[in-house]
């Protein structure tokens, strides 16, 4: 359970606003904070070039001194925690020895002089293969962050996942108008009410030629039968801060794999969206290698163990390869792949391996 000051659902509630209204960050990093006893949290982007973040109020000049010194790019931290392989939080003692952090510069000449030194964070990692990464920063003088800490935020990562995706692909910049943030996005993208109708929608969107077009009476229309039926119960669902939802649609000759996203808008964003009640973008799977687990447990909500059974499906591996590996029954990845299936929308193995892009499955 979340630190009993935090509220779950309202705080549910902030980051999905913030998706689209990404100035109420700092709000949602003061209570990430709070969780981790911290003084602020920040998110920014892992990308060639001058950094894109965000950051709480206390922390924004020490994190823009930060990306202004040679540690911007090149940090022992970010070499071992900003990891694609990881789908949960992690403090510095997951991956640093405390000798080690003793004899590292970055701590030591940076991070402890300006009153920090600890942290606990996430990657996240996009379709596209970009990456965020969320940190909650804490002085080195309360001590390292406790791990069952990390584990609270989990609760919290695919909302901050899918959050994080759509405010990092607008640039951290606030959505002022209904059509502006979708251009901005460069995915196509729609706003939609409901029962699932677009209300204004962006041309990428429009003329997507993804298996995703909009039909009569404005209605989203799912090519694949499956994902038409997860996205509409999906938008059925009463509002509430668990409905967001990423939907896979399987790739055909025409076009590759992709994730259909569902974020409720939330607050202050739903001055923005008039009428609206969620907005859906789709990012396709440009990857060529199988999605690591991580992503595939942000995307879809599996458990860390279910991420690694699909996974290591679309590499090749039959169920009884699994079984011996993970050193579990075969029984157990039965029940992990039949939840897979669930929360996929498939039924079989070999549609599994289909939808997310990979062709070389053994069946068993």
């Amino acid at each position: 359970m979340l630190d009993h000051d935090v509220n779950f659902e309202t705080l549910v509630d902030e980051i999905y606003e913030a998706s689209v209204l990404p100035e109420r960050w700092p709000k949602v990093f003061d209570q990430l904070a709070k969780i981790a006893d911290a003084e602020g949290a920040m998110i920014f982007s892992v990308a060639p070039g001058t950094p894109r973040w965000i950051a709480s109020d206390s922390l924004h000049d020490r994190i823009d001194k930060w990306t202004k010194s040679p540690y911007a790019q090149n940090n022992p931290r970010s070499a071992r925690m900003v990891v694609p392989n990881e789908p949960r939080f992690l403090t510095d003692l997951d991956k640093f020895t405390l000798e080690e952090l003793d004899k590292e510069k970055f701590y030591t000449d940076l991070l402890r002089p300006g009153g920090l030194g600890w942290c606990v964070g996430t990657t996240i990692t996009c379709p596209s293969g970009d990456m965020l990464v969320l940190s909650a920063e804490k002085a080195f003088a309360k001590g390292p962050v406790p791990r069952e800490v990390a584990a609270q935020l989990d609760e919290l990562r695919p909302h901050l996942a899918r959050a994080g995706v759509l405010s990092g692909r607008l640039g951290f910049e606030r959505a002022r108008t209904a059509v502006g943030p979708l251009d901005m996005i460069g995915l196509p993208a729609a706003a939609i009410d409901g029962a699932g109708r677009v209300i204004t929608a962006n041309p990428c969107f429009v003329a997507n030629g993804l298996g995703v077009h909009i039909g009569a009476q404005n209605q989203v229309h799912f090519a694949a039968p499956a994902a038409q039926t997860m996205f509409l119960e999906a938008v059925a669902r009463p509002s509430s801060s668990s409905n967001g939802r990423s939907i896979p649609v399987a790739g055909t000759e025409t076009h590759p794999p992709l994730i259909a996203h569902l974020l409720p808008i939330r607050l202050g964003g739903l001055e923005v969206f008039a009428g609206a009640v969620s907005i859906l973008f789709l990012t396709p799977i440009t990857q060529h290698e199988s999605p690591a687990p991580e992503l595939l447990q942000a995307l879809f909500d599996l458990t860390p163990a279910e991420a690694r059974v699909a996974s290591m499906l679309t590499e090749g591996n039959t169920v009884d390869t699994i079984s011996k590996l993970q050193s579990v029954s075969l029984n157990t990845v039965r029940t992990q792949l039949k939840s897979v299936f669930a929360k996929t929308g498939v039924e079989r193995q070999v549609d599994l391996v289909s939808l997310l892009g990979q062709q070389r499955m053994q069946l068993i």
